[in-house]
């Protein structure tokens, strides 16, 4: 899979001469008001900002250009303010311009035949080494951001929104410092990949990323962009549109995104730990609290500190009900505490001090053995309401504990603060640096990411990092598959049958079931002695993809007359239910009958990831039941065990009421061996299914029965 792309970002961050087309000096105009930000902004880097404007000899005082060709040098940036951008651009591209800004809306987010080709010519512009923002953007990019926040690490913000991202930015007054805030429009040419894997690899001060996409243009390059920002220990919080039908509709019609199957990207953000999120307070809450903590070192164990036994229940439920498991105290803690907080208090975790000591000095003793425990990685106090005398002085014991963090004596504080007044203490907690949530349910969701994106940055490995790219089968087993297999493909109509089709499988070393295609009774008659009664007989049809719905799959068949009577019978079902279809005859498999469960795997093509696999419950309740999970390449044998696992179904793998357990380790080979099929093969194939494939008891392998394969059409 291909590297991200190189990109001179020093033409961008530190450019020398800067070029503003259509720079006005008209007082009131959009125009004016952007060129005077401009010019103040890039000119504090010391850049070179001079306006272009067809008639005008200066704007504002500063020497003015007919065009960027009339440009004394070449233009690191040429930022485009005209409605018709596009004669402008290309006079950029041929200047040589580092890169261009397109202001402008008016391409593909308009659904019309003159957007698309706007865009489309926009792209054509940007293939050389020039590099284009936008269209759909805005100046975002060069807004200078207040030194001094107290966050540990800055917060970086990715948007395809103008208006979603600058809610975002107003976490400063959480204390938390802004590194960028990119918005990118449309990505015509530079897209959300670009500036992602630019942070992670260029910018070290980045505590989190936070985003609002309506779709990605590149599902490789956001996979390439997400895996750097794991290696760099970064986690995305991001808001991605498509969950709904309107949202997706929606998305189209702003940005000319296609936002893809909403499911095929959750599972693609939980190979790369993505933190997907649903509104902006969680974005800015959850992104703040990474900045100001960093990742924990163990497992993510919270305590909760109370200051009612109410509270203590509430946020214990939410926990719970989050599936975040609060661990209990050492008995050496429990019994440390019992010198603070009376018997009729609650002294394991979560603790409830009920008030009786949270004014007191002691207090913050509480506070440290509840930190100091050693099932603990991070203290959460949730504060319920301005209670003079109580909320200011736990505030300012979570301030001192926070600095004591920061200078690398402890552990991190988190607050909550459940109260409409934002008083001394609520500002006191945002200029320390503690993070703060604004509800019980963010704060659980930001905890337990916590936790889990700490674990997951541990415990990854990169999918394009060595041999996690091999696969199987061997290399050279596979290449030959990989030959024997476009030669298949190539031969094919529209669909392959499933005799072809599972000998594509076979290539790759898919196990399947011992058969033959007969075309007489007699052959028939012959498969079923030679394979063993009793068989599975059933029409070879590369015309009719569902056999088992017009009764052409028979099991168990066993007798010379049955064999005899089913084939007649197979034939002539066949030529009433469709007769159209060109028959190639009969098959006689073999029948497998000690199966635990059927699931079925599959490939298709989903936008904008490429080839995908699935993975379900099998059979004719595929359908029915829609338990399926979906992992796109590459991936190794932990994701595929982790697909598996994530499946209602497993429980029937694993073993229940007194069925033996499945063997799980030979369907992880088998999805492996599809993988490496789908990156070999996966141009030339349009939809894969393998349906059903039979998990036998554990060590006794799986078989696949069915398959279809229909080959991507050419033109």
């Amino acid at each position: 899979m291909p590297e991200l792309r190189h990109v001179d970002w020093s033409r961008l961050f530190s450019p020398k001469v800067v070029a503003v087309v259509g720079a006005s000096d008209t007082e009131g105009s959009p125009q004016r008001a952007q060129w005077t930000q401009v010019h103040r902004r890039l000119g504090a880097l010391g850049a070179e900002v001079v306006p272009v404007h067809p008639k005008k000899p200066d704007i504002l005082g500063v020497k003015a250009y007919p065009s960027v060709t009339a440009l004394p040098a070449d233009p690191d940036i040429v930022i485009v303010l005209v409605r018709d951008p596009l004669p402008i651009v290309e006079e950029a591209v041929n200047r040589n311009a580092g890169f261009v800004v397109v202001f402008s809306a008016g391409f593909g987010e308009l659904g019309t035949a003159e957007g698309d080709a706007a865009e489309a010519r926009l792209r054509e512009l940007a293939s050389g080494a020039t590099r284009v923002l936008g269209p759909n953007t805005n100046l975002n990019i060069f807004e200078p951001w207040p030194d001094g926040l107290p966050s540990r690490g800055k917060l970086a913000i990715i948007t395809q929104s103008g208006y979603q991202g600058r809610p975002i930015t107003q976490a400063q007054a959480l204390g938390v410092g802004i590194e960028i805030w990119a918005t990118i429009g449309n990505e015509a040419d530079l897209e959300w990949a670009d500036f992602v894997g630019y942070l992670a690899a260029h910018r070290p001060n980045v505590g989190a990323i936070a985003t609002y996409v309506e779709g990605f243009q590149n599902g490789e390059a956001f996979m390439r962009a997400a895996d750097a920002c794991v290696k760099a220990r970064i986690p995305i919080v991001a808001i991605k549109i498509g969950r709904s039908e309107e949202g997706r509709v929606m998305a189209a019609a702003h940005t000319g995104h296609l936002t893809g199957p909403d499911a095929v990207h959750d599972a693609v953000f939980d190979q790369y730990g993505v933190i997907r999120v649903d509104d902006l307070d969680e974005v800015i809450e959850i992104s703040n609290m990474f900045c100001h903590t960093g990742l924990v070192d163990g497992p993510g164990g919270i305590a909760v500190y109370a200051m009612s036994g109410g509270t203590a229940s509430h946020v214990a439920d939410l926990f719970g009900a989050a599936g975040v498991k609060i661990p209990k105290f050492e008995r050496t803690t429990v019994d440390a505490l019992e010198k603070y907080i009376p018997w009729y208090l609650r002294r394991d975790n979560p603790v409830d001090s009920g008030g009786v000591i949270t004014a007191r000095p002691e207090n913050r003793e509480v506070l440290q053995l509840m930190l100091d425990d050693p099932n603990t990685d991070v203290l959460f106090a949730p504060i319920t309401g301005v209670f003079p005398g109580m909320s200011d002085a736990l505030s300012r014991d979570l301030v001192a504990l926070h600095q004591r963090f920061l200078a690398g004596e402890g552990k991190p504080v988190v607050a909550a603060w459940i109260s409409p007044i934002r008083d001394d203490s609520y500002r006191s907690l945002c200029e320390a640096g503690v993070p703060v949530f604004h509800s019980f349910n963010a704060a659980v969701r930001g905890l337990s990411e916590l936790g889990r994106y700490s674990r997951f940055v541990r415990a990854y490995r990169s999918p394009f990092d060595g041999d996690a790219m091999a696969g199987i089968p061997a290399p050279a087993e596979r290449a030959v598959a990989a030959v024997a297999g476009r030669e298949l493909l190539a031969g094919a109509g529209a669909t392959l049958n499933e005799v072809d089709s599972k000998k594509l499988l076979a290539g790759y070393g898919i196990p399947v079931a011992g058969e033959r295609v007969v075309t007489s009774a007699d052959d028939a008659v012959a498969a079923a002695v030679a394979l063993g009664p009793p068989v599975v007989m059933k029409i070879v049809s590369a015309d009719i993809a569902h056999k088992s719905d017009l009764g052409l799959v028979a099991v168990g068949v066993a007798g010379e007359d049955a064999v005899r009577a089913t084939y007649d019978r197979l034939l002539a079902t066949a030529a009433s239910a469709a007769p159209e279809a060109a028959l190639d005859g009969v098959l006689v498999a073999q029948m497998v009958t000690d199966a635990v469960a059927e699931v079925i795997l599959g490939l298709s093509h989903q936008h904008p990831f490429g080839p995908t696999i699935t993975f379900g419950l099998g059979g004719v309740f595929t359908e029915v039941f829609a338990d399926v999970a979906f992992a796109v390449p590459p991936f190794d044998a932990d994701r595929a065990r982790e697909v598996i696992e994530s499946t209602k179904g497993v429980r029937i793998l694993r073993g229940t009421r007194g069925r033996p357990a499945g063997d799980i380790d030979a369907l992880v080979d088998v999805i492996l061996r599809l993988q490496s099929l789908a990156l070999d093969l996966g141009d030339a194939i349009s939809e894969l299914d393998i349906n059903p494939i039979l998990v036998r008891p554990a060590g006794q392998g799986v078989v696949a029965v069915d398959a279809l394969v229909i080959p991507t059409r050419r033109p």
